[in-house]
């Protein structure tokens, strides 16, 4: 007999490799801060604040269970994204405890320990660890209640009728954790009802442990099924915006639009899976390679054990596979019923039951295989006598799985852009923007409207204005910093910035809507300073009084970059949209170069006043090292450049400037 601590090594192994997958880069990868998560991080303030509630409806209305977790991770690590992730992560780890206990209650310890690989490997509950989203503690509080059911069912006495207590309670929780929560009570009556069919006698013996289950589901549900007598619109609103019986939804077709969302979720888990880049690598089926074949195995041994198990003598057994495949079918119809089937989030509620499935389905292919010879000499040296065949296959399958898993997600899947447009990265991105801009900020209310992320990442206070009609006392303000949505046309903006003054712009990153043809840059950041004083032996001055104040080459942390700063001004108005020019140079040779707009076209020329310094970067990748930069003007329309008085009084028509 094998000691309790090699029993929950496999276990063990597999929490570290489940833990490693959700926690790895938790507080940066996948990039940006979904607004949807920071509705949650505002709810869990308000926690903190004292707002309670049995239901939040901000942003079509939330359960609140997990915003409560949330408000302990936010009370100890901020309004951060981390503490919102961190959270997340969490619950997925426990989650692959809480499948293996399940498993293991309803089969047996291998099926337990399989199934416990399968999740903590499956792309899909990795993907949704790693975002707080509330759906992820329905799988947690789903297999504790299915953990819990079947243990009271092999349990006798006092210890049954506690753990259906128990079961009662995690039933009632259910309720607390996402919209499809509540598909657990036809779960429950269907069980019971097969409990009925099977034997009569069974039920009248377990009457105290029913009663029991129910006392303690009614305890918890009675807080919410109070909110809920007066609240029903509320509660039920967000389920009839996507459900398929809206018209707007099933196009005049309700019978045809419920065939093909079944055939598409009954789909999901071999072929075709969720398109939605928030939720899933886009299409990406559930399950690939080998866990794909187990699973449809899994799916055909159920079935067939389903029929010979009814009349087994102990409840469990005869439940156990019924079970298993009802639970998978009756979460699959949040998503069968409603729009962009499958949805992964709407879904998740049978995540654990297809792990299970899938499980059963390895340990049936293994027995079948090890009955036949087929894995004889697989075991074979050090470990032959220690592990069996079957488990050397199981390991090394779930290792593929495990290994595939993490560089579909961490090679590819976070690295893609999409993926931070569908995440909304740019709000991250205007929140540190905002939150480390020097001086007051100004922030355009096309950017400020609405924008949950921004509420809850952003650490200081800022001035919402209209960049047609800014404030007149800009013009006024020595330092401060200005950002708005260049989309729109900012020129009144533009004629509003202080003169003398020193100006530097920089660019948010592109975004791009679920709805938007194409990316677009998300906002662009003015920063007014003071004027600063200049070295006179850089200065050069070109025709049309235009000054070059300063040049260096910014440090880059990737080799080979280089980003080339100039300062400008003038001391008169100028007539024309020049263009710049900005070669590196390794001595006599060119290496690499740069022409357009200052400030990447957001502050041409023509549009500057005499005062004021304008900060212009131009970047290039340069495979040798560079001593010197060669800069100067040209007009668009013919190339012509401009006329040059360099620092020493020499005249040309460009300036070198060694490299600092």
């Amino acid at each position: 007999m094998r000691s309790p601590l090699r029993r929950s090594l496999p276990l063990l192994l597999i929490m570290l490799i489940g833990a490693a997958l959700r926690l790895c880069h938790i507080g940066a990868l996948p990039p940006g801060l979904y607004h949807d998560e920071a509705f949650y991080g505002l709810d869990a303030a308000g926690v903190l604040n004292g707002n309670l509630a049995i239901w939040f409806p901000a942003n079509n209305g939330r359960e609140g269970l997990f915003i409560y977790l949330l408000a302990a991770s936010v009370a100890a690590l901020g309004h951060t994204a981390l503490a919102l992730r961190l959270t997340a992560a969490l619950i997925g780890i426990a989650t692959i405890a809480a499948v293996y206990a399940a498993a293991r209650a309803m089969f047996s310890q291998r099926v337990g320990v399989l199934a416990a690989a399968i999740i903590a490997t499956t792309f899909w509950h990795v993907a949704l660890s790693r975002v707080a989203f509330r759906a992820i503690t329905l799988p947690l509080v789903l297999s504790i209640t299915a953990a819990l059911l079947f243990a009271a069912l092999r349990a006798r006495g006092r210890r049954r009728t506690a753990l259906a207590f128990a079961c009662g309670l995690t039933f009632g929780a259910t309720f607390y954790t996402y919209a499809s929560g509540q598909f657990i009570a036809p779960l429950f009556v269907l069980t019971g009802i097969s409990l009925f069919v099977i034997s009569r006698a069974r039920v009248k013996a377990n009457a105290r442990a029913i009663a029991a289950a129910c006392a303690g589901a009614l305890l918890v549900l009675a807080p919410f099924l109070i909110w809920l007598s007066g609240h029903t619109d509320l509660y039920f609103a967000r389920a009839g915006q996507v459900s398929v019986l809206n018209a707007a939804i099933n196009g005049g077709d309700l019978a045809g639009t419920l065939l093909r969302n079944t055939l598409r979720v009954l789909g999901m888990f071999t072929f075709t899976g969720d398109r939605i880049w928030r939720h899933n690598d886009s299409l990406r089926p559930v399950f690939t390679d080998f866990i794909a074949l187990t699973f449809l195995i899994g799916a055909l041994a159920l079935t067939m054990r389903t029929w010979k198990q009814r009349t087994a003598p102990v409840a469990a057994d005869a439940l156990a596979a019924p079970f298993a495949l009802v639970w998978l079918l009756i979460f699959l119809a949040p998503s069968a019923l409603a729009e962009d089937a499958p949805h992964f989030l709407r879904a998740i509620g049978a995540l654990p039951a297809a792990c299970i499935v899938a499980a059963v389905g390895l340990e049936a292919a293994l027995k079948w295989a090890s009955r036949r010879g087929l894995l004889v000499g697989l075991a074979r040296g050090p470990l032959y006598r220690r592990v069996s065949p079957p488990a050397l296959l199981a390991t090394a399958a779930l290792i593929v799985s495990g290994v595939r898993t993490y560089t579909d997600y961490f090679d590819v899947y976070a690295k893609r852009d999409v993926v931070a447009y569908w995440l909304e990265a740019q709000n991250t991105a205007l929140a540190a923007e905002v939150t480390g801009a020097p001086g007051d900020v100004w922030l355009d209310q096309r950017l400020a409207s609405d924008n949950a992320t921004l509420d809850f990442l952003a650490a200081r206070s800022f001035t919402p204005f209209d960049p047609a009609t800014p404030p007149p006392d800009l013009s006024a303000r020595s330092s401060f910093t200005a950002i708005f949505d260049p989309n729109h046309n900012w020129d009144a903006l533009r004629r509003t910035l202080p003169t003398p003054a020193h100006i530097s712009i920089h660019e948010g990153p592109l975004a791009q809507g679920d709805l938007d043809p194409q990316p677009r840059r998300s906002f662009i950041a003015i920063s007014v300073q003071p004027a600063r004083s200049v070295d006179a032996r850089v200065t050069a001055e070109f025709d049309q009084g235009i000054r070059l104040l300063d040049a260096r080459v910014l440090t880059s942390t990737t080799p080979g970059h280089y980003a080339v700063e100039l300062l400008w001004d003038s001391n008169a108005p100028i007539d024309a949209d020049y263009a710049v020019f900005a070669h590196l140079n390794a001595g006599e040779n060119l290496v690499a170069q740069h022409d357009g707009s200052p400030a990447n076209g957001r502050m041409p020329m023509n549009t500057w006043r005499p005062g004021q310094q304008i900060v212009d970067v131009h970047e290039m990748d340069a495979a040798t090292t560079p001593d010197t930069i060669t800069v100067g003007i040209y007009r668009r329309e013919d190339g012509i450049r401009l006329n040059v008085t360099r620092a020493d009084g020499t005249k040309a028509d460009y300036v070198i400037i060694p490299l600092r």
